[in-house]
């Protein structure tokens, strides 16, 4: 009892510091922001934001978990990934397209890996999915972390999004995610009609969709005729 009230308190707390620096940001206070996301990196990690985007999604997750030894680790990432989007933002609107980039990949990569590990949806203050590649539309991410995401849309519920990274997957290296493309498939017409119905497909669109794996490489074990 007493660590459930200590986690809604934390993330009373991340909520309340999000909503203060979106207010900045809303208002136009560039520096004030860029200071607080710095000073609420290092309350957290004990780094600053520089360091922080010098950071892979998995040395991050190893700091994070260094700093915050629980099993609700989840609720504190979802955190700093709101922070590196709030910060992408602010580099994007004042040019520095790149660097925005940067942290919108690495928000991404970390709202995705604590997603799925969470037990529950993430806190209103993680950032979306769907905001974040909306930030990366002009960059190329890249596919391992498609394939993440594919594994988190599908457990969602999303599968028309899921369906599409498929897409993407297979037009940049075909036979290499042939499997998964496969074994998506599969899933997907294992589903009712009326999941299919709900996701925004039909039968047939799987099957179509099943069936052109076949123009990339025919099954190992053709169907008796």
């Amino acid at each position: 009892m007493y660590r459930d009230d200590y986690i809604l308190r934390m993330i009373a707390q991340f909520g309340a510091i999000i909503r203060y620096i979106l207010g900045l940001y809303r208002n136009g206070k560039s520096p004030l922001v860029r200071i607080a996301i710095d000073n609420a990196y290092r309350d957290r990690l004990g780094i600053g934001s520089d360091h922080v985007a010098s950071l892979s999604d998995r040395q991050l997750l190893a700091l994070l978990r260094f700093h915050n030894q629980s099993e609700d680790w989840w609720s504190e990432g979802a955190y700093l990934a709101a922070l590196l989007t709030i910060e992408a933002r602010l580099l994007s609107d004042d040019g520095e397209s790149d660097a925005a980039a940067a942290r919108a990949l690495l928000a991404l990569q970390v709202v995705i890996e604590c997603a799925l590990a969470a037990p529950e949806p993430l806190p209103e203050y993680a950032p979306t999915y769907t905001d974040l590649l909306g930030l990366l539309r002009d960059y190329v991410v890249p596919a391992p972390t498609l394939a993440a995401l594919l594994i988190l849309c599908e457990r969602q519920g999303d599968l028309a999004h899921s369906e599409d990274l498929v897409h993407e997957l297979l037009a940049r290296e075909p036979l290499y995610w042939l499997a998964t493309a496969r074994a998506f498939y599969q899933r997907l017409l294992a589903r009712s009609d009326a999941e299919l119905a709900a996701a925004g497909l039909s039968r047939a669109e799987a099957l179509a969709g099943y069936a052109e794996l076949d123009r990339i490489a025919p099954p190992a074990h053709p169907p008796m005729a």
